[in-house]
């Protein structure tokens, strides 16, 4: 048992015991993270830690703020999530979620095919299905991107739908 260092007569667990009665319980939701600013690279990354996580391609050349939980990090830019992912707590890894990227397809369809955010992208089965069909056209990475980015504006099940439809017909 270690003494107080304040309470000379008393341990530490003593002191405890003594203060516990009026201790009063945290009514309130307790939010608890570590907040840094970073900044966001032109290829959509927040370093944090050590680590890498990819953002909003709208969140390029501002300001966010990282919030670091135990088993996540959030990254919010003006009070909006730009970003929320799994935390690693690797050493020079690069956490990506592909819709991040989306809008910059446009610009490099191209990405698509081999560009690191989009390796291993598990997409739903009837929107893989067509994009297998797209890859072999000779426009087919532009239309796959025209696809994605219905998804940021129509929502996934409702491109899934059109595709799964599409691919009975």
């Amino acid at each position: 048992a270690h003494r107080h260092p304040e309470l000379v007569d008393q341990t530490i667990w003593e002191a405890f015991e003594a203060e516990r009665p009026k201790l009063v319980p945290y009514a309130g939701r307790f939010d608890g993270f570590h907040a840094v600013t970073a900044s966001v690279s032109k290829t959509c990354l927040v370093r944090f830690d050590n680590n890498r996580y990819s953002v909003a391609a709208s969140a390029v050349g501002r300001p966010v703020e990282v919030q670091a939980y135990a088993d996540r990090i959030v990254i919010r830019q003006d009070g909006r999530i730009v970003a929320e992912h799994p935390r690693s707590f690797g050493r020079g890894d690069t956490v990506y979620d592909p819709w991040h990227y989306v809008p910059v397809l446009a610009r490099k369809p191209g990405a698509l095919r081999n560009g690191a955010p989009f390796k291993d992208w598990v997409l739903p089965a009837a929107i893989e299905r067509i994009r297998r069909k797209l890859a072999s056209t000779e426009d087919g990475n532009r239309q796959m991107v025209d696809i994605l980015n219905a998804v940021l504006t129509d929502g996934l099940p409702a491109v899934e739908a059109a595709c799964a439809e599409a691919l009975g017909h």
